[in-house]
């Protein structure tokens, strides 16, 4: 529900050409092969499938799927699906050589922590509501990448770089989107193309009162936190039911409603600081729509807080 900065030029060069290395690799082993193995099971390269991986093997082809664009993500499902996926007879073999290329050694051998580093996100950009890194049992800092389109169901694009998602456990976890078919049955918005107005917050007030100012005086039950924007993004994330949690950050912005009249914020300004700065000073919060990344809550403070008037 936040956008993701888009990346330089050189990072999408860079990006390319550490895959493609260990990705030809493979197909080029694959091809002289007969079957492979996976999860104990044997799968036949067939001529079907050899033709594939003669596709593939051509650099501008495997760039096209690598460093696609978000928007055109969609088009490459699509081409692949009616060109090469759709014989029924070789689909599973398909499948499991496509995973044994892209993921078992695509994804899996992708820089994690780099991968993240060069992004520069703070705050998981489906939610906005956490932190994108975790720990691992050892104790060591561990990013979470979702696929926005499955691996599980789209091997082919398991390390195509705007497939690759930065995300919080919440939402890359169980109960939330898994492994649920992103492309036929619930079209969420890829982060990459994202725009501010796509997605909204407001309230519906009920009864709140300006002139009592003390916390004691509002009640939770007097407004409900409503959220716009696209209904896939909302049911797969359980959007508004999470964020029904959080009225206590509305119930403080209301406060500072009362607080902070436009006299107060004025005289802020008269003493030199500039719009950014009285933002942050006040709400703790980031102004600008291409820093909303950087802290949890960011989306919901700044609309909030603009519809309330208070900058």
């Amino acid at each position: 529900m936040i956008n993701i900065p888009y990346p330089s030029q050189k990072i999408l060069d860079d990006f390319f050409e550490i895959q493609k290395v260990e990705i030809l690799k493979r197909i080029k082993a694959i091809k002289k092969t007969k079957s492979i193995s996976r999860k104990n099971k044997k799968y036949r390269v067939t001529p079907y499938i050899k033709k594939l991986l003669v596709h593939l093997e051509d650099e501008s082809n495997l760039k096209n799927i690598l460093l696609a664009h978000p928007s055109e993500l969609v088009e490459i499902i699509k081409y692949y699906e009616k060109n090469f996926i759709k014989a029924r007879y070789t689909k599973e073999s398909l499948h499991n050589i496509l995973y044994r290329i892209f993921v078992d050694y695509g994804y899996d051998e992708i820089d994690k922590l780099q991968f993240i580093e060069n992004i520069g996100l703070g705050s998981c950009p489906y939610c906005n509501r956490n932190y994108i890194f975790t720990t691992s049992r050892n104790g060591s800092i561990k990013p979470e990448i979702d696929h926005l389109y499955p691996k599980s169901l789209y091997p082919y694009l398991a390390c195509s770089y705007f497939n690759l998602i930065p995300s919080c456990p919440t939402c890359n976890g169980f109960g939330a989107k898994e492994a649920k078919d992103t492309f036929y049955l619930y079209p969420i918005s890829n982060p990459y193309t994202i725009k501010p107005i796509d997605f909204q917050f407001s309230i519906s007030p009920q009864n709140i009162n300006f002139i009592n100012v003390e916390s004691k005086h509002y009640n939770f039950n007097d407004f409900e936190i409503e959220l716009y924007g696209n209904k896939a993004n909302l049911n797969i994330f359980h959007l508004e039911e999470l964020y029904k949690q959080h009225k206590d950050i509305v119930l403080e912005l209301l406060i500072k409603k009362a607080y902070y009249p436009k006299s107060y914020i004025e005289e802020l300004a008269g003493f030199g600081f500039s719009e950014d700065e009285i933002y942050r000073y006040l709400l703790g919060n980031y102004k600008k729509d291409e820093d909303l990344h950087k802290r949890p809550l960011s989306k919901l403070i700044k609309d909030i807080s603009q519809e309330l008037g208070l900058i």
